[in-house]
């Protein structure tokens, strides 16, 4: 039985990346925003701001798990995983818009327990809608290219959701340039417009999400359905799968890239806002945090390119090595020079292209040696366990980057040490610990999971020749299986 191709419509790959880039669009701003916010708005300590991520994270990797099961079991005339990404959407929305109050109260408790219930319920909606986008893709195509091609423009599209999320809410929310808090200024305290600003911006980038959310919703189809509802527990699945030496391998490999991405867009604002001292200028920060993302963009089709001329695992791996050098960079960099921090950012989104697509290419060819080796077809369990773990990792590295920062001694909105300090210079001057912390968080961590993640890739020995034979086998089993359906 010889390979065929399985192409996709172009318009379909784009809808496909609408979803990722209508989810990133938000996703960027909690990441790149959410913590600094927490502290330098709402007021809450760095300490109890990683015990959001924690909590939060925590919950959101087992309603992920619990998701997914959901997704298995579910027949709908909307479809097996439409049905949940139509119906979730406006709740998903709304959960995010709420995560920008501030309470009328600076009692660090109260904070705490608000900031963490408005994190767990949009987590919460979250799940309910990205876990069926997530199992849509191995049921799209089961062309090993062609996943790598789906991926890629799906990466591309969420990296224009990154670009909206970060970098144009930057200038319209972040600094005493930022379109709203220049409007808002007129009439209320810095801190009040700061307040006013996430709120107002928050809003808007929820509307717009929305739309193209459905965009994605209405413009995909879900194919090649063979899954099956899994009748074993979380822990006889989990058995399963880690059995699988392509699933640990890979999963690893993924959630030790995502780790890294998500510590960088952690960090990331404050490195460029109080490590290299360009806080307050909207603008700056705006380029800043867009040039990286259009790199990552400009990039994705040669990362593409390289993925099917050579083995995938041996062109990730070669990112990781550049992009761990490339990290390091981070810490000799001179404050205010901008020139030199645009080509530094620059540089790192070339490299963290090829850790955002390859991963994501790599996860729904475990499903068919899931089916393979099991001989159960089941993309939300899979995709359930995959998020589940994912969720817990990102947490704690989220997590650690706040507890970093208070032992630092970062100075938090709303404390007395920030008041002081308004009061005797007139403005937040971080101390020279936190600022080198910072540095050090960007320049090392992520570059040893991405070092890490490397070797896992080259241990999961899922190369193209391989990933084909099982495709053919599986290929032949789901024909064998329409045929005697339809001879009933």
């Amino acid at each position: 039985m010889g390979k065929t191709k399985q192409k996709l419509a172009f318009k379909e790959k784009l809808a496909f990346g609408a979803g990722d880039m209508a989810s990133n669009i938000l996703f960027a701003t909690i990441n790149f925003y959410f913590l600094y916010f927490m502290i330098n708005v709402g007021g809450l300590k760095p300490a109890l701001a990683s015990g959001v991520f924690l909590i939060g994270k925590g919950w959101d990797a087992i309603t992920d798990y619990l998701m997914g099961r959901i997704v298995d079991k579910t027949q709908s005339r909307f479809g097996k995983r439409k049905v949940y990404m139509l119906f979730g959407s406006v709740p998903f929305i709304v959960s995010f818009i709420l995560m920008w109050m501030v309470p009328s109260t600076d009692v660090q408790a109260l904070l705490f327990l608000f900031y963490t219930a408005m994190y767990i319920l949009y987590c919460t909606t979250w799940t309910i809608i990205y876990i069926p986008y997530n199992t849509l893709a191995p049921n799209m195509t089961k062309d090993y290219d062609e996943r790598t091609s789906l991926n890629s423009i799906r990466i591309i599209m969420a990296n224009l959701g990154l670009i909206m999320g970060a970098a144009i809410f930057a200038l319209l929310a972040d600094g005493e340039t930022s379109i709203f808090y220049e409007l808002f200024i007129k009439n209320n305290t810095p801190l009040d417009s700061a307040k006013y600003s996430y709120m107002t911006a928050s809003a808007i980038f929820g509307g717009i999400a929305l739309v193209i959310w459905l965009l994605c919703c209405f413009g995909v189809k879900e194919r090649f359905d063979y899954s099956e509802d899994n009748d074993k527990s979380f822990i006889q699945t989990l058995k399963e799968f880690f059995k699988l030496k392509e699933f640990r391998n890979i999963m690893m490999t993924f959630l030790l890239s995502m780790m890294g991405f998500d510590i960088i867009m952690t960090v990331f604002v404050f490195y460029i806002n109080d490590s290299l001292g360009f806080s307050g200028d909207a603008t700056l920060s705006m380029v800043f945090i867009a040039i990286p993302l259009v790199c990552a963009i400009l990039s994705a089709p040669l990362w593409d390119f390289l993925c099917k001329k050579f083995q995938k695992h041996v062109v990730y791996a070669g990112s990781c090595v550049y992009m761990t050098v490339i990290l390091l960079l981070a810490i000799f960099m001179p404050m205010k020079n901008v020139a030199l921090t645009i080509v530094h950012v620059a540089l790192c989104g070339i490299g963290m292209s090829a850790i955002q697509i390859i991963p994501w290419a790599a996860l729904p060819d475990v499903v068919d040696v899931d089916e393979y080796v099991n001989g159960k077809r089941r993309e939300g369990a899979y995709y359930g366990v995959t998020q589940f773990c994912y969720k817990f990792a990102s947490g704690v590295g989220c997590a650690l980057v706040s507890l970093i920062l208070g032992a630092a001694g970062y100075i938090e909105a709303n404390s007395e040490a920030y008041y002081e300090m308004i009061e005797q210079y007139g403005q937040i001057t971080q101390p020279e610990g936190a600022l080198l912390a910072i540095r050090i968080v960007l320049a090392v961590i992520p570059g040893i999971t991405f070092i890490i993640s490397a070797i896992t890739s080259y241990r999961a020995n899922l190369g193209r020749d391989r990933y084909n034979m099982i495709k053919q086998e599986l290929e032949e089993k789901h024909a064998k299986i329409a045929q005697e359906k339809s001879s009933k």
